[in-house]
């Protein structure tokens, strides 16, 4: 079996998988760390990505996901 079709590691690694394939911010703020990887990247090299960040760089990227999500929100009952 090829490495793409491996489990990842933890939940929070895939999470920050799916993000990288699918955001549903793509006009993140210029702080997102994931902002080139959107569309530089293809599914496997986004998956190697993934699977080469350290739990330090997982947990951090899913605080500043839920951070620009709370902006978002916050945006949103603006109107």
């Amino acid at each position: 079996m090829g490495p793409i079709l491996e489990k990842p590691s933890n939940p929070s690694r895939t999470i920050v998988l799916g993000l990288l394939a699918s955001c549903r911010y793509t006009t993140c703020a210029e702080d997102c760390s994931l902002r080139e990887t959107h569309s530089d990247l293809s599914i496997e090299e986004k998956y190697e990505y993934a699977q080469g960040l350290s739990d330090e760089e997982i947990n951090s990227i899913l605080a500043q996901y839920e951070s620009c999500y709370e902006k978002r929100l916050l945006d949103l009952n603006q109107w």
